[in-house]
């Protein structure tokens, strides 16, 4: 087990030698079993190894008891523990989740305090091959495409937050038989969760009924499914290479839709334009939830009639053929049985930009905006400060504005480009919903650059290749707005 674990470590390349890696433990088999495999390896990694454990306050007594076994586990190998409380069945109700998504968002939470707060390089989770591929058959089940069918990658962003792929799953080739083994030679015990056996759950039915049934097929099917989505992740990635340069040559993006022609999008090949549409509307909404493949049929089957004929999607979305075009747009209002619609404030100012050392200034909610354009000279720092913040003024297209968030907003989150809605980043970050609406954002269009006291656009950084930058400041009257504290806190 050290030694196949070792090898994928260094094949992956998930750790580097001198880094802390936070472990989440359940103190369930997978978690403990990573955990002592990673602190057994700590001096041939030349790596700190602590542990995060976040009590869900679902199991009661059950979880109290979890939470005393990875303490005692922790303490017995020095190992350093971060324990995290978390209501989540209250956190569900006010997001209208499920339990088990409203119990992800929260581990996920207490990964990005502890990384920080340790702080830690990596965030080690325990997904092992079984896990792989009960996700990959799940996805499968929902009729997802490609990169629903690739499961889960060995590295990755963690999820909601920041920009490098910390995130890693050091046992994704194990099994869980080798696991179970590993833990029997150790003499080592671990929790038993009871939900683990509820049928509620349909990941526990892929994982008690139909993977068993598979393995009655063929022992090797876990590996089998596991290896089928290692292929498949190459070709999306083939795929998706194909389809952002079919969408870089045909489609327009405005603020809050996309248009693009019809008879170039059904000349694709089906794998092809069903990516294309994916990609479309994740840019749309900065997500892909409750997208499936017969919603893309349905838009290529709309790109086919007449013209005027409309279609309801997913997440506030509406395709409409308009003559020899395709419109995919936000709807100004979610219907009835949607998605929960806010009325949206739309206070705002326009930015009137040129290339100049005098300061201009704007108003919006009681705060005055400061901003400028100026050269940028050789070896200027950039400063670090939360209500005043640089931008490459250089990638910056569009018209300006300062105003209140709308429906459709977004930012690019990541490096990557990859994209989160304002609306997922403030829920994310427990923004009060009675504050939202006057939380200030600057904003190109739709794209949205800076969360006032909040996020920035990863995409507009100042890099040594920026040449013209943008200042802005936020301030109340003489204070600024961190102290006066008009302004919603992020935590």
């Amino acid at each position: 087990m050290l030694q196949k674990v070792l090898d994928i470590i260094k094949q992956e390349e998930l750790i580097q030698a001198g880094e802390t890696v936070a472990v989440g433990v359940s103190g369930g088999a997978d978690s403990i079993c990573l955990l002592s495999v990673l602190w057994e390896l700590k001096e041939r990694l030349d790596i700190r190894v602590a542990a995060v454990h976040v009590h869900h306050g679902i199991r009661g007594a059950e979880a109290d008891r979890d939470e005393a076994f990875v303490r005692r586990f922790c303490q017995e190998r020095d190992v350093p523990l971060l324990v995290y409380h978390r209501q989540v069945p209250k956190l569900a109700a006010e997001l209208g989740l499920s339990e088990e998504e409203a119990g992800r968002m929260a581990r996920y939470e207490c990964f990005r305090q502890a990384k920080k707060g340790l702080p830690a390089d990596r965030i080690a989770v325990a997904h092992n091959q079984n896990d792989h591929a009960e996700t990959v058959l799940f996805h499968l089940f929902r009729g997802s495409g490609l990169t629903g069918l690739s499961g889960m990658a060995a590295k990755a962003p963690l999820p909601f937050d920041g920009t490098e792929k910390c995130l890693i799953r050091p046992l994704l080739r194990v099994t869980r038989r080798e696991i179970e083994n590993y833990l029997a030679e150790k003499g080592l015990s671990c929790c038993q969760d009871s939900t683990n056996a509820s049928e509620e759950y349909a990941r526990n039915r892929i994982r008690n009924r139909i993977l068993p049934e598979a393995c009655r097929i063929n022992e090797e099917a876990v590996q089998n499914i596991a290896r089928a989505a290692e292929m498949i992740a190459a070709a999306d990635r083939w795929v998706n290479r194909q389809a952002g340069e079919w969408i870089g040559k045909h489609v327009i993006f405005g603020e809050n839709r996309a248009e693009f022609p019809c008879e170039e999008l059904l000349g694709l090949e089906e794998l092809l334009s069903g990516c294309v549409l994916r990609s479309i509307l994740e840019r749309l909404t900065g997500s892909l939830k409750d997208i499936t493949k017969r919603h893309t049929d349905s838009i290529l089957k709309l790109a086919g009639q007449q013209t005027g004929r409309k279609l309801t999607l997913p997440g506030g979305l509406e395709a409409v053929r308009v003559y020899e075009k395709l419109q995919i747009s936000l709807r100004e209002k979610t219907k009835a049985g949607g998605t929960e619609e806010t009325e949206l404030s739309q206070a705002g100012a326009e930015l009137f930009l040129k290339p100049e050392e005098e300061w201009k200034t704007a108003e919006l909610f009681g705060f005055c905006f400061r901003y400028r354009i100026f050269e940028r000279q050789p070896g200027q720092k950039i400063p670090e400060n939360r209500y005043t913040k640089w931008f490459a003024y250089d990638k910056i297209k569009g018209n300006l504005s300062l105003r209140a968030r709308r429906t459709g907003d977004w930012f690019q989150a990541f490096s990557d480009g990859r994209r989160q809605t304002v609306k997922a980043y403030m829920v994310n970050e427990k923004i009060p919903s009675g504050e939202r609406n006057r939380l200030p954002l600057l904003c190109e269009g739709s794209h949205v650059l800076w969360v006032v006291g909040g996020r920035t656009c990863e995409g507009c950084r100042v890099t040594q290749e920026t040449r013209w930058i943008l200042e802005v400041s936020a301030r109340t009257g003489s204070e600024t707005a961190e102290r006066n504290g008009s302004v919603p806190k992020i935590q």
